[in-house]
């Protein structure tokens, strides 16, 4: 699902979710033409154990879609936004954020909510 930013340019919902994150939690105005990203399919043993919602998962799938997002900082630091899809659903089951490969954020979405 796309929306259309401030400057008539579509946005994916997942990078409006980073931006505003960004900008509510963390005091940092950004805008979507200034976030890279792309659409990543991973095997469960390619990512990190922070992007594996286990407690989601009666049997854990073998891959997850991830949306990731980044915004190299002027003040030097990294940011990165991940949303992580449940296999074969446009669910979102996991939000993500670091900065400098530091968690920030953490918070699993369940189907249920």
């Amino acid at each position: 699902m796309t929306k259309q930013g401030n400057e008539g340019v579509l946005i994916s919902r997942e990078v409006q979710w980073f931006v505003d994150t960004l900008r509510k939690d963390y005091g940092i105005r950004v805008t979507a033409q200034e976030v890279g990203y792309e659409g990543l399919e991973l095997g469960m043993d390619e990512v990190d154990e922070v992007f594996i919602p286990k407690e989601l998962f009666e049997v854990i799938p073998t891959t997850m879609l991830y949306e990731l997002m980044i915004l190299d900082e002027s003040k030097g630091n990294v940011w990165s936004g991940t949303i992580g899809f449940y296999p074969n659903s446009p669910e979102w089951c996991l939000q993500v954020i670091m900065k400098n490969d530091e968690l920030q954020l953490r918070k699993l979405l369940s189907l249920l909510d």
